[in-house]
């Protein structure tokens, strides 16, 4: 089984054309050929990205790119978020090596798994964390942690190569749900808890929402265990409307 088959790089909102020509280098040096971009803030025919991806271009010809990050994170079943600093939404958080050996065994239980990494300057938002299972965390230098974008994946790239041929294909229990069926579930409680009255002043209900979302996203969920709870959170808003 060709392990990277299933496992992608995702970066959210680049903003150095060079970056992704390094980003594209790292990855095939590693034997990851599958990229995503999510609304970059330059052109992505860009003159200097292929010379500097030094003859990565079947990695830039074949990335797709996607305007939302919801479409862009739809079809995986699992994702990983390089995050460098601390954030209000708590995530399980892994070094490399742990993150990469549990991305392997993720793919090779037949799950689609993609690292997320965000902009330059200012990292992933908690919006963007909200549908993330775990994040990784590479360290650095306290007096100078700043790392650049394509190092990270490069770190990421080279223990997932390191431990692939280390852990064997096993078969499709422990399949996980897509992301899309997950924000689809997501919305479905929103539009009950509004439609409820659970939540009760404008002003804290984003902060709730995105609370709501870590607890589920923490799970790992199954695709029957989804189905359980879309049935769970329906029945009980359908009985204390019929009361």
């Amino acid at each position: 089984m060709d392990t990277f088959k299933n496992l992608e790089i995702i970066l959210v909102k680049t903003q150095i054309p060079e970056n992704l020509g390094f980003v594209a280098r790292a990855m095939l040096n590693c034997g990851l050929k599958k990229l995503r971009l999510v609304s970059p803030e330059f052109d992505i025919n860009n003159e200097k990205i292929l010379p500097i991806s030094a003859g990565a271009d079947e990695v830039i010809k074949k990335m797709r790119v996607f305007d939302s990050y919801s479409e862009a994170v739809g079809d995986f079943n699992f994702l990983i978020a390089s995050t460098a600093r601390n954030r209000s939404l708590k995530k399980p958080n892994l070094t490399p090596e742990k993150a990469a050996n549990e991305a392997i065994e993720k793919v090779n239980a037949n799950n689609k798994v993609g690292f997320v990494f965000g902009p330059e300057k200012s990292g992933l938002t908690n919006d963007n964390l909200s549908i993330i299972d775990k994040t990784v965390t590479i360290e650095t230098n306290p007096s100078f942690s700043s790392i650049n974008l394509s190092h990270a994946v490069m770190i990421i790239c080279y223990e997932l190569i390191k431990l692939n041929k280390l852990i064997k294909f096993s078969n499709n229990k422990g399949k996980l749900i897509k992301k899309e069926k997950l924000i689809f579930f997501y919305n479905h409680i929103e539009k009950l808890l509004d439609k409820s009255g659970f939540i009760k002043t404008d002003d804290r209900r984003d902060m709730i929402i995105l609370k709501i979302k870590n607890i589920f996203s923490k799970s790992s969920l199954q695709e029957n265990e989804i189905d359980i709870l879309f049935g769970i959170f329906t029945s009980l808003y359908k009985a204390k409307k019929n009361k």
